[in-house]
């Protein structure tokens, strides 16, 4: 079932050969744009959008020292819109991040100043291997399970 997968930006194919990454999605967007674009009267996405969102790490860096209420705010966001992706059957939408995920009780982003707690918006989901690569895919668009 699709959903979002959760993966470091240096496991993509590109920059790795193909075989050795995981196959880039071919629309890329900034999270700001994305979300934005969920609140358009009409949804924009479809079968045929093939999604890969950056910027998630720095948007919730600069939210500090908020950082946890807009990581709340962000999964209610993307919660609301699961529906229309789920009804529009969209494939998996890839949200790439610069610094490392690291999975313990909760799933976080490995930033030296400080870590960030992704898990509010895409709960701990278990890692699962593509193309030779660590990844996190959420079981569906609904984020159930998320910590928030």
């Amino acid at each position: 079932m699709p959903g979002y997968v959760l993966l470091e930006q240096d496991k993509l194919s590109p920059p790795l050969p193909p075989g050795k990454g995981v196959p880039a999605n071919k629309t890329r967007i900034a999270i700001v744009d994305f979300l934005r674009s969920l609140e358009d009267e009409t949804f924009p996405y479809d079968e045929n959008s093939s999604l890969l969102v950056t910027g998630i790490e720095e948007l919730l860096l600069a939210s500090r020292p908020d950082m946890e209420h807009y990581a709340k705010k962000i999964g209610r966001k993307l919660r609301k819109v699961a529906g229309p992706f789920t009804n529009r059957r969209c494939g998996d939408v890839q949200i790439v991040f610069r610094q490392s995920l690291k999975r313990g009780d909760k799933l976080m982003v490995d930033h030296v100043t400080e870590p960030i707690p992704i898990y509010l918006i895409f709960g701990t989901p278990v890692p699962e291997t593509i193309s030779g690569q660590v990844v996190y895919r959420t079981g569906s668009f609904n984020l159930t399970g998320a910590g928030y």
